[in-house]
């Protein structure tokens, strides 16, 4: 039983995204591409789970910006499987995305930060696949998401909330 335990314990940290690696600046980079993707997800179904229809500017989004979009994908999965193998990559992959939606499942939804998604999704679709571009409107949303491992060559930091 013991040794049965033992061995349960080390798959389930091999899974956790906690015991990833650091983060180059090029993974953290895409992190910050797929929040934004997300936060703009979420809040487009909450707006519209609200009356607000946000997703024209939301789906011109997604258009303009696939390739960026599926880069930063494939960067972050990477990052995973790089860690953990390719089962295990996948299902912290896999989780650290669910983790992303989820910290914006509970916010404040309204005709302001509604108008707010609108803006910032039809600014972003003017970004044409460009990495930088994202990142910066990114960086004005005030997007940093949780990075399990934390930054190459930074020390970890607990956060708190968003």
């Amino acid at each position: 039983m013991r040794r049965f335990l033992c061995a349960a314990a080390a798959v389930l940290s091999a899974v956790s995204p906690a015991n990833a690696g650091c983060w180059s600046t090029d993974h953290a980079s895409a992190a910050r591409v797929r929040d934004l993707q997300t936060f703009l997800m979420v809040e487009t179904l909450r707006c519209q789970a609200m009356g607000f229809n946000i997703s024209a500017d939301y789906n011109a989004f997604v258009r303009g910006n696939r390739g960026a979009i599926g880069a930063a994908n494939d960067r972050i999965k990477a990052f995973f499987i790089g860690s953990a193998g390719p089962v295990y990559g996948q299902t912290a992959y896999d989780r650290f995305t669910t983790s992303l939606a989820n910290a914006y499942g509970a916010g404040k939804t309204n005709a302001d930060s509604c108008e707010g998604a609108r803006s910032v999704a039809a600014e972003a679709a003017l970004m044409a696949n460009s990495r930088e571009g994202l990142e910066m409107i990114a960086d004005r949303q005030g997007l940093n998401p949780a990075l399990p491992g934390g930054r190459c060559g930074q020390e970890t930091m607990a956060v708190v909330g968003r």
